[in-house]
């Protein structure tokens, strides 16, 4: 068997990487995978170098759908990416549901016969996905397997405890309508800083003078950010929208959970006890911390586990 994984060419995101750590990781066991990026829904593979941040992982591409179109070859499509499905005729298809919101603002759910019909195995990197692929697509539990992803090592460098300040992490791109009031309201006493255009090494330096990162988004994954942010020591704030609604997707207590946005006095004063308490809030963490520096190595073992669903096949 030989793998393709299937990933926007020249993009930098959270899938993007996680598709060349996948890729990466069978070839580190031995198998044969390869990149297949595409632009917009071209079906054929585009002879383009990895982006600057994915060398590291050291991948190759494919470059001709010859190479693709084989009966033993597993193609392993993205939630962006499901109009390629009927379009590939020779290939065991698998169905990765890194995000299943923004399958939904892409698709609006129209391909979900295709889906049904064509994917043999669905990759889910949450419970949240987990669920929606079970009882919105009708998979057979059977036929779903986790494979989630894990944040990179810099974030988990060990450094000096440095003296946190009163200030507030966020991402601008989401959920910033539902966090403004709440900026207004604190602007007084906490400084926001926006995680935007920023390095990996900014934005470590940013999470290990912060207090709080809080994130209002949708969530339609297990988000990075968060994760990146508690391991380097913030405590997270979040709503409850798509997988931050799950104790196994988001494992952290309910005080620091929103299911009202608006709740506006609510969220300050977790933020007051926060910043009064922080060394005794950031306890409450530990778990989930614990859980995130565990990712890498169950990255591994789950991408092992997803080869050999093919392999004892073949």
């Amino acid at each position: 068997m030989t793998f393709y994984n299937v990933c926007p060419a020249e993009i930098e995101s959270g899938g993007p990487e996680l598709a060349h750590q996948m890729c990466h990781r069978l070839n580190d066991a031995g198998l044969e995978a390869y990149m297949y990026y595409i632009k917009s829904n071209d079906i054929n593979p585009q002879d383009v170098n990895a982006s600057d941040k994915y060398i590291k992982y050291n991948t190759f591409h494919a470059k001709q759908l010859s190479e693709i179109e084989q009966d033993t070859s597993v193609v392993v499509f993205n939630e962006g990416a499901t109009g390629l499905i009927p379009l590939i005729k020779h290939c065991h298809k698998v169905l990765w549901w890194m995000s299943v919101d923004n399958y939904l603002i892409n698709t609006d759910g129209r391909d979900i016969d295709v889906i049904r019909k064509e994917v043999v195995l669905h990759l889910v990197q949450s419970k949240y996905a987990y669920e929606y692929v079970r009882d919105v697509v009708g998979a057979d539990e059977k036929n779903i397997m986790y494979v989630s992803d894990y944040i990179g090592d810099i974030y988990m460098t060990e450094v000096p405890e440095i003296l946190r300040q009163n200030i507030v992490l966020y991402n601008p791109k989401k959920g910033l309508d539902r966090i403004k009031p709440v900026m207004e309201r604190t602007s007084s006493w906490l400084k926001w800083i926006p995680l935007i255009g920023l390095t990996e090494e900014d934005m470590t330096a940013y999470m290990h003078i912060a207090r709080i990162y809080i994130d209002f988004g949708g969530h339609p994954g297990k988000d990075r950010i968060p994760r990146e942010a508690a391991v380097c020591g913030c405590c997270v704030i979040t709503n409850r929208r798509g997988s931050a609604g799950y104790y196994e997707d988001v494992p952290i207590p309910d005080r620091y959970k929103f299911e009202n946005e608006t709740d506006y006095e609510g969220i300050e004063n977790c933020m007051h006890y926060i910043c009064d308490n922080f060394y005794e809030a950031r306890k409450d963490f530990e778990y989930y911390i614990d859980q995130i520096k565990q990712e890498k190595s169950k990255f591994n073992d789950d991408v092992v586990k997803f080869s050999n669903f093919f392999m004892n096949r073949g």
